[in-house]
């Protein structure tokens, strides 16, 4: 059965812009312009010569009208439903990202455990890519994520599939632009939307090259250590994993947006179930390595250095969850504090305070520590 697309507001998300780039994509040729309200778009198509007749006019009363024309005329050209075809149009507007398991588990559709699985799994992908965007370079990207990348996360809509199995197809809407760029870093920046999309795809090229230099023979840490990556980091290197384990492998694919040209090539990358070990190690030596310099902590005290409260000198563990586990944060607090810290320790209380998290040996360590605050009862 072939579904006819006739929903107003859905016709209405078609815009010219993504018209006109589906169109010159599929080698139409623009004809003539009607009255500066309709332009004519033609196809040769063997003997027979089609015409699409493209609306320049969002507000006008028919544009609804003649995007459902163009859509159907398409399907019938193409041998594909509207439905395909409309998605495609939309498709125009953004930068489309598909996913899917490599060995095609779960053909006859997913579960809904499976569902949010998949979905989570590839919103951490995109948050990773878009932390990326916003401060490129970091290995670790800890706490919670800026406006910025939130705005861009409700921004991206997974497209409603007609297709079964482990598939997922979002796009990633971009504004309409005639630049080229070519990377995130270029002098005059592309819009937030494209430059998530870009730290994405090279974020996956650099996970794809560790992967092979591991499945080589190389040390996850030599390759790390060689290393300047942009846009992969410990957040980048766990969605991949964890996307790789679920679908028992997992193809990402990457597409430019038609209304805004890219000047670097679609990105498809394919990652085995066997490299999820080799990159939830890689995401463990980055954080193993990685300080927290900017570092909320929230806990509760659980040794002193000191157990005599007149030779107490501020030393103290306190337990805080680090990257989702519990460790033993060694702090120096300023013997200012002595009576708030020993009474905290007492009672069980917990207690808040700011620094930065090192790595020493097998010790973690806040060093700098300020804002010390006595939060209330044991968490």
């Amino acid at each position: 059965m072939d579904v006819q697309v006739r929903d107003a507001d859905a016709l209405h998300r078609v815009s010219p812009v993504m018209l006109r780039a589906y169109l010159e994509a599929q080698g139409w040729v623009q004809e003539q312009t009607w009255r500066d309200r309709i332009l004519v778009w033609s196809n040769s198509a063997g003997e027979a010569v089609r015409e699409i007749l493209m609306p320049l006019r969002e507000q006008s009363d028919t544009y609804g009208v003649r995007i459902a024309e163009a859509v159907a005329a398409l399907a019938v050209m193409e041998e594909r439903s509207q439905l395909e075809v409309y998605y495609d149009l939309i498709g125009a507007g953004a930068d489309v990202i598909r996913l899917r398991s490599l060995n095609g588990v779960g053909r006859s559709g997913w579960t809904l455990g499976e569902s949010v699985e998949f979905l989570t799994r590839a919103r951490d992908l995109l948050t990773a890519a878009a932390r990326a965007a916003e401060r490129p370079g970091l290995p670790v990207y800890r706490g919670r994520a800026s406006g910025e990348v939130n705005d861009y996360l409700r921004g991206v809509r997974p497209l409603p599939g007609y297709e079964v199995g482990p598939e997922l197809t979002l796009h990633s809407q971009v504004p309409a632009g005639y630049e080229v760029q070519l990377d995130m870093w270029d002098p005059v920046k592309p819009p937030f939307p494209r430059r998530a999309t870009i730290a994405l795809n090279e974020g996956l090229h650099e996970a794809s090259m560790t992967a092979d230099a591991v499945l080589a023979g190389r040390k996850v840490e030599e390759v790390l250590e060689e290393m300047s990556p942009r846009a992969v980091s410990a957040n980048l290197y766990d969605a991949v994993a964890a996307l790789s384990q679920h679908g028992h492998g997992v193809n990402v694919s990457l597409a430019w947006a038609g209304v805004r040209p890219a000047d670097a090539p679609s990105g498809d990358f394919a990652f085995s179930e066997s490299a999820a070990d080799i990159f939830s190690a890689g995401a463990q030596l980055l954080r193993q390595k990685s300080p927290f310099l900017d570092a909320h902590v929230t806990g509760e005290i659980v040794h002193l250095y000191r157990e005599e409260k007149e030779l107490f000198d501020g030393r103290s563990v306190v337990i805080y969850e680090l990257d989702g586990r519990p460790i033993p944060l060694h702090v120096q607090f300023s013997i200012g504090y002595k009576e708030e810290v020993w009474n905290a320790f007492n009672d069980g209380i917990a207690i808040s305070v700011n620094g930065e998290i090192h790595r020493e040996g097998r010790r973690y360590i806040l060093k700098n520590p300020h804002n010390f605050v006595v939060i209330g009862e044991a968490p």
